[in-house]
């Protein structure tokens, strides 16, 4: 189990716009291919061709209503810039009433002069199901097409569906490959979704090594679960040198980011004093945190702290 974090709204170089991911557990790393894409961006971009509508200009300074009319105007004179801001507009219900019909109408007509940022939205609708049936095989179409532009988050999500099996055959070659391509171009999630294949070593060759240089790169940008995992590598000596102090460092910052794996296992160091001093006021601060999100281990090892008497269980009273 890996913590979750919120999502964050950026946008994405001078010209396309990124769709945002949630972390989210290991076992629900599909869900990512079912998340509404929010677009809010802070910085205009420079004054390209394309970006010198009025309307565009605008919908960087998030004047949405205002926006509105002048990109429709220039979406309907086939503008790709404005057709895709106006998808996400409908997408959101930014400055217009929430439409995905009109959203996959306006990303489609983007999409197919090769923007790559619409084809990503495009392909979320259909894995969503927005606007349109369900459709895995069309969705990762649109991923596949933004992807061999080098749209990083696209190369994630395709190496996500070809990891799982969504959409066409679980084929762990092409997730690697495109997992690899959008981890080199510093996208987080890649990072941290190779780090645990190669330190699982089920699904691709097992590589602790490159899985601790995956997951400090992601842990470096703030990725809480590739900060957990980097931190128990450092624990337990496996693809790095054993260090305690890093292993703490990493930990920490996993375990206030809101992790609940790492609060766990941060609180059983303090407790058992492995690794770190022993400390059962820090031991019981990060148990009763993971405890409260739900973690059985750590609300046991809460009670046996604190000298609380745990129900028997019925099972082995029989």
């Amino acid at each position: 189990m890996i913590g979750t974090s919120a999502p964050t709204h950026i946008f994405y170089g001078s010209e396309m716009i990124r769709p945002t991911f949630t972390s989210s557990p290991v076992s629900r790393w599909l869900s990512r291919l079912v998340l509404v894409c929010c677009m809010l961006p802070f910085a205009p971009p420079p004054a390209g061709a394309e970006e010198k509508n009025e309307g565009v200009r605008l919908y960087h300074s998030q004047q949405y209503r205002e926006a509105a009319p002048l990109l429709m105007q220039a979406a309907r004179k086939g503008n790709a810039k404005a057709q895709a801001c106006l998808g996400l507009m409908y997408q959101e219900g930014l400055g217009v009433p929430q439409n995905y019909k009109k959203a996959k109408k306006w990303f489609e007509k983007a999409a197919l002069q090769n923007r790559a940022d619409a084809q990503t939205f495009l392909g979320m609708l259909y894995s969503q199901g927005n606007g349109v049936r369900q459709d895995f095989p069309t969705a990762l179409k649109w991923f596949e097409k933004a992807a061999e532009q080098d749209f990083a988050p696209a190369q994630t999500l395709v190496g996500l569906m070809y990891a799982k099996g969504v959409g066409a055959g679980k084929n762990m070659t092409q997730a690697e490959r495109w997992l690899n391509r959008a981890a080199d171009q510093g996208e987080t999630d890649a990072q941290t979704f190779l780090g645990i294949l190669y330190l699982d070593g089920t699904d691709l060759h097992r590589n602790p090594p490159e899985a601790a240089r995956r997951f400090r790169q992601a842990a470096k940008k703030g990725d809480a679960n590739a900060q957990a995992a980097l931190g128990m590598m450092y624990f337990s000596g496996q693809g790095v040198k054993e260090d305690p102090a890093e292993a703490e460092k990493w930990l920490e910052k996993a375990a206030t980011a809101g992790n609940t794996d790492a609060q766990t296992f941060l609180g059983n160091l303090y407790y058992k004093g492995i690794g770190v001093t022993k400390d059962d006021a820090k031991a019981a601060y990060w148990l009763q945190k993971a405890a409260i999100a739900g973690d059985p281990d750590a609300q046991a090892t809460l009670d046996d702290l604190l000298g609380n008497e745990r129900p028997e269980d019925p099972a082995q009273e029989e």
